[in-house]
């Protein structure tokens, strides 16, 4: 399910350090991403097909199938995370021929109307359109397991059919699901309650429903409800990516909330669960949603002021993380981490210790923005600002689209660590100059408003 504080687009103004819930390289996807869906056969490898939206959905009519939307970037490691261990589990074979199948690279103008008209908001984000209508009827924000985006997909199937089998607390989950892909947030919220309050205490889906309630409170802001929600159910909750999913929420509206907010209280507790989650190996979880859970307990616990403890767990984290690099099958698949692992060595002081698997990933993917982009932020941690400089300079000869605002804001902090604000204020301007040229998807028109405040203050 979906793995919180979900990353907007962009996850923040601040310099392209790893994105959040959050990663490099091309396709690394090992299953076929070309050829009509419609030549899917039920025990072949999902077959996406690549920014074209009108060709996705004229083979859905054709067949009568919903559409599969995986909406996603390259510098989105969650993303590449589902494209790398999730979407080619044979596991999800049997639903080839059920859907058509596309992928939706969102820092692409021509996506960027697709794109707005299906709110994306974070990434990834995945939705099941109903073809006949063109509207969605699941939008699901984050990752999910292979198993657990069968489920997701079964309730698409059902909610693309109308169909309302599974009882009233079901019903109910398929109207909230309906309702946030709508971005009817609050009526999303509602139907959530409802199911809760309807379902029996074994019924299967409850465990979604609490990640779907608690996303969706952390979105329209209301962190009381989301920190007391998580931390009522979450001790309930079966191991999975759900309880992952609202630890992590519930410790980003804890960081919401005020300090005086009574609602505080409860995120030690969160804290430890949220650690004994990430640190046992049999949680049946992706290993990009536990290095996110490892990344907010670390954070929770500086914000708590156990700073020994927080280091202690991104010790962990990051020998987590480097055996889970060791240990992928292929250099994509590796490359996965490597966000991850920059923001680990860095949450110890050591951002050296990411130089050589970032060269490594700039050897292994010459024409990817993202490893040199993530040298320059290492660099410029490590104070090597001429290093930092020559880096991003090499991502912004490979970017494209609007996460170029992201790389010239990083050059701007690289120029005024060195001491040059004329540098760092060309930067900004030909961030702000090149805004103009292309669409502002997500969360980027708030990145250009505060790039622009930025320029104001250097000025």
């Amino acid at each position: 399910m979906a793995p919180p504080p979900r990353p907007p687009l962009p996850p923040s103004p601040s310099p392209p350090a790893p994105a959040p819930r959050p990663t490099p390289t091309p396709s690394p996807a090992p299953e076929p991403h070309s050829g009509p869906a419609g030549k899917v056969t039920s025990d072949a490898p999902l077959s996406f097909i690549e920014n074209d939206y009108a060709r996705a959905l004229a083979d859905a009519r054709a067949r009568h199938v919903p559409l599969f939307v995986d909406a996603w970037a390259p510098w989105c490691h969650t993303c590449l995370s589902l494209k790398s261990y999730v979407f080619p589990d044979p596991a999800l074979r049997r639903f080839g021929s059920r859907f058509a199948w596309l992928s939706i690279d969102t820092e692409r103008e021509e996506n960027a109307a697709l794109v707005s008209r299906l709110g994306v908001r974070v990434l990834p984000m995945l939705f099941v359109i109903d073809p006949a209508t063109e509207q969605p009827v699941v939008a699901w924000p984050g990752s999910l397991t292979a198993t657990e985006l069968a489920s997701l997909l079964e309730d698409g199937e059902t909610a693309a059919r109308r169909g309302g089998g599974g009882g009233q607390a079901t019903a109910d989950l398929l109207r909230g699901h309906r309702a946030s892909a709508e971005g009817k947030l609050e009526d999303a919220i509602a139907a959530y309650r409802a199911a809760l309050a309807e379902a029996p205490a074994d019924w299967p889906k409850r465990a979604e429903a609490v990640d779907a309630l608690v996303t969706r409170l952390g979105d329209e802001g209301r962190s009381a409800a989301c920190v007391t929600t998580a931390a009522d159910e979450a001790p309930k909750m079966p191991p999975g990516t759900a309880l992952a999913d609202v630890l992590r929420e519930a410790m980003s509206c804890a960081d919401d909330l005020p300090k005086t907010a009574p609602e505080r209280a409860r995120l030690p507790d969160l804290v430890a669960l949220g650690e004994r989650v990430a640190s046992d190996p049999s949680q049946p979880i992706l290993a990009d949603d536990r290095s996110d859970l490892y990344d907010y307990v670390q954070s929770a616990l500086r914000d708590l002021g156990k700073v020994d403890e927080a280091n202690r767990v991104a010790r962990a984290w990051a020998a987590f993380l480097d055996e889970q690099a060791s240990r992928a099958p292929t250099p994509a698949a590796r490359a996965v981490f490597d966000s991850h692992r920059l923001l680990a060595y860095a949450a110890l002081g050591e951002p050296q210790k990411a130089v050589p698997m970032l060269e490594q990933s700039e050897r292994d993917f010459p024409d990817d923005y993202n490893p040199p982009a993530r040298l320059a932020t290492a660099y410029l941690d490590m104070k090597r600002y001429d290093d930092a400089l020559a880096a991003v300079r090499r991502a912004l000869s490979l970017a494209y689209g609007p996460r170029k605002l992201r790389l010239w804001s990083l050059q701007a902090d690289i120029d005024e660590a060195r001491g040059n604000e004329t540098a760092a204020r060309e930067a900004l301007r030909h961030a702000l100059d090149f805004a103009k040229t292309v669409p502002l998807t997500g969360g980027y028109p708030r990145l250009r408003d505060a790039l622009a405040k930025r320029l104001a203050r250097l000025r």
